[in-house]
């Protein structure tokens, strides 16, 4: 008896026996910490104090009917999860065995009871590691592929359904090998095995660096990929994470062709710059400064129109309008044809072809006189190619020169050998001819800008004239500060400044308004627009001068008067003029 009693007390589950009447008769220590009740508090009490309310009436039928049948035990679980009732009215779950033994007249049932509150935590806080992770897996935007040792597919998540275009319930116990192009099939088992082989957990997104994968329809991709590998029980599972990187790939391409692009027509600009220089001839140093500016600044507004246009091409009334802007007098140039959009391989050429010509009439032909006029026309022959004219008329008598310099040379290698077009220059007396066939691949077409209109194109061309007025410059850069100083000062204009800066500028006006100003729009970082105003308020006009194409950054001052660096001091001046007129 007293080793019944060893027994009962040192038993880690609760023991409760109940007689016929299922009144407890046995009440360990166990069942006292279980339900922290005192065994003398327990013992002759109905066991169903110890079952919550709703399943009292239950569970004693079931007591009874277990007595009834003669079954002497049931095993630990077979009556499932309960629920018990301690002293303090708290439910908690529990699983029960019981079991019976006749002894003499009386049976006596033995309930053996097990607290599973902590299992029934831990299972709940498996079960929600495990459907985080399945939310996980589901929600991932990457393709998730978990294989066994043969490579076969365990798991297929929503991401790898949509990147290979195939269901988890058709992938799933296929070999992964599926939705890999065949001629690499070989080398990623090996590569596979080997991975495991070496003992390492995973490898990193990109460390397998980019491998090619097989859509179902047979489209081969660019893929980064991440490797990892698990021991579940006897098994070894390995995950691949795969990110599907075409889109990567198509935009680091084009950034390469993009860097590529901007050094070649870096390169190719610095080079044609150089050229230019070198081959570039004048009388004097200072018609030899003038001659070198002059090309490069058609080169830069050939440059600009392009940037402009996103270098698909340029609108040939536009270059027109930009190389004669700076030339003869309102009404001297007029230019007609149709809405007409150059490669962009020809719009430079051309660029310096129509500087060429206009330069030329200025020094020589039409443009140097008030009574001179040039028509520049251009028309698309029944052929296909582009026919451009330029004629001069009212100038000074002209002749055939005996020899040429380096402006014909430049006009007839310009379009006969880069643009690969017929070239014709008649010299009677009246003014000089040029008559330039340009082959089709010199256009296109579909990508006319819209035209100029006369009008537009009338107003941008100012007559010269001495005692301009005075005019204040501002900007940072010193040398190109000196350079417009100087340039403008010799066509007339009274200098105020330069200034370098919005504060130099307000202290040079302190006591006297300028007629006019050029006002560079980025002062080492600081904007020009506060000075733009303040001049604005007091009616002094101005021409902005800037490499901006458009003033983003303060659409009020978008459409006000501008000239590009690098700067045409002609354009500049007639326009400068025309704004002080206006004013």
């Amino acid at each position: 008896m007293k080793r019944l009693e060893g027994i009962l007390a040192s038993a880690m589950d609760a023991i409760i026996t109940v007689d016929g009447e299922q009144r407890i008769v046995v009440f360990n220590p166990a069942a006292e910490r279980m339900f922290g009740l005192k065994a003398a508090d327990a013992l002759g009490q109905p066991i169903s104090n110890l079952v919550p309310d709703r399943h009292r009436a239950g569970h004693s039928d079931h007591i009874r009917r277990f007595i009834e049948t003669g079954d002497t035990n049931r095993q630990m679980g077979s009556l499932g999860a309960i629920s018990g009732l301690r002293a303090n009215g708290e439910e908690f779950p529990i699983e029960a065995s019981i079991s019976q033994v006749q002894i003499g007249d009386e049976k006596l049932g033995t309930v053996i009871l097990r607290d599973i509150t902590e299992r029934r935590a831990a299972e709940a806080a498996l079960l929600e590691s495990r459907q985080r992770m399945e939310a996980i897996v589901e929600s991932a935007m990457d393709a998730l592929i978990t294989i066994d040792e043969q490579h076969r597919i365990l798991v297929f998540n929503p991401a790898a359904e949509r990147m290979f275009d195939v269901v988890a319930a058709e992938a799933i116990g296929t070999s992964i090998e599926r939705f890999i192009p065949e001629r690499f099939r070989n080398g990623h088992g090996r590569h596979i095995d080997r991975f495991k082989e070496m003992g390492a957990t995973n490898r990193r997104m990109g460390a397998l660096g980019a491998v090619s994968a097989l859509r179902a329809n047979g489209e081969e991709f660019p893929v980064e990929a991440s490797i990892s590998h698990v021991q579940v029980g006897g098994a070894r599972l390995g995950t691949v994470i795969l990110r599907d990187i075409t889109e990567r790939r198509a935009n680091e391409e084009a950034r390469e062709l993009l860097a590529r692009e901007v050094d070649h027509r870096a390169k190719n600009a610095l080079a044609v710059v150089q050229s230019v220089v070198s081959l570039t001839r004048a009388a004097t140093k200072e018609a030899f400064i003038e001659a070198v500016r002059g090309r490069i600044s058609a080169l830069g507004r050939a440059h600009s129109l392009l940037a402009q246009n996103s270098w698909q091409g340029g609108d040939l009334r536009q270059i027109v309008t930009d190389e004669t802007a700076g030339y003869g007098r309102a009404g001297q140039v007029v230019a007609q044809g149709p809405s007409l959009a150059l490669k962009p391989s020809a719009v430079q050429p051309l660029g310096l072809l129509i500087h060429e010509l206009a330069t030329n009439a200025v020094k020589y032909g039409s443009l140097s006189v008030e009574t001179g006029r040039v028509d520049v026309g251009w028309t698309v022959r029944d052929d296909g190619e582009l026919q451009l004219q330029w004629e001069e008329d009212g100038g000074p008598p002209v002749a055939q020169p005996g020899e040429f310099g380096f402006g014909s040379t430049l006009i007839r290698e310009v379009v006969t050998r880069q643009l690969g077009g017929g070239l014709q220059i008649v010299w009677p007396a009246q003014g000089m001819r040029v008559m330039a066939t340009l082959p089709a691949s010199a256009y296109r077409a579909e990508l006319a800008a819209a035209p100029a209109s006369a009008e537009v194109v009338q107003a941008l061309r100012e007559s010269r004239g001495t005692g301009r007025g005075r005019l204040l410059v501002v900007e940072d850069e010193a040398l190109i500060a000196m350079a417009l100083a100087q340039d403008l000062s010799k066509l007339g204009w009274d200098i105020v400044g330069p200034a370098a800066t919005v504060g130099e500028a307000r202290r040079l006006l302190a006591d006297t308004l300028p007629d006019v100003a050029v006002l560079d729009v980025n002062l080492r970082g600081e904007l020009v627009y506060p000075l733009a105003e303040w001049l604005r308020a007091r009616r002094v006009p101005f021409v902005f001068c800037s490499g901006y194409e458009h003033l983003e950054t303060d659409s009020a001052y978008d459409q006000w008067p501008r000239v590009r660096k690098p700067v045409d001091v002609q354009l500049l001046d007639s326009e400068l003029i025309r704004v002080r007129k206006a004013a």
